[in-house]
């Protein structure tokens, strides 16, 4: 598993002392709120200040003083260490529930899991051998992630009620 998970993108600077407005890509404020460095193009900054604001966060980094130095970060990846980011026991991270296979509660494989879009339900994407499936990870579906052997079971029947097939 890699140490970094990708938090946000570089928006703009925000202000004259360099202060940086980043797109968050986390589970919001309270999952980052207590980083302490992030990387961003290989190089390490220690977090001076971060705060939220709507879908936004807004960091303060040492070395980026002015709106012309934040202004060369403009669209840059910012990555925190996965040990700084706040998460729940039973939470995961993206990156390592992606690659998983998804099974059913029967023992059938299903097929990869692709990609995780964040609603107010996650939506996963699957391949599958009959093509691509999408469907929400509903409480209903009685999800067991297994990430160390990359295996997440999921309720036979509720899934065959709520899974859509694309052609």
């Amino acid at each position: 598993m890699d140490d970094k998970i990708l938090i946000g993108t570089i928006l703009k600077p925000q202000g004259i002392l360099g202060e940086l407005k980043i797109k968050d890509l986390s589970d919001g404020f309270d999952s980052v709120c207590d980083i302490k460095t992030v990387e961003i193009d290989g190089s390490e900054y220690k977090v001076l200040n971060i705060r939220a604001f709507s879908n936004s966060l807004f960091l303060s980094l040492s070395g980026i003083y002015d709106r012309n130095t934040a202004e060369a970060f403009r669209g840059k990846s910012v990555y925190a260490k996965r040990s700084e980011i706040n998460k729940a026991d039973d939470e995961f991270f993206i990156v390592d529930v992606l690659g998983c296979t998804l099974c059913l509660s029967s023992g059938k494989e299903l097929g990869e899991i692709l990609d995780i879009s964040s609603a107010k339900v996650d939506i996963y994407t699957i391949s599958t051998p009959e093509g691509k499936a999408v469907f929400p990870m509903l409480k209903e579906l009685k999800p067991i992630f297994d990430i160390e052997n990359k295996r997440v079971t999921v309720d036979c029947k509720r899934f065959t009620e709520v899974v859509m097939y694309e052609d």
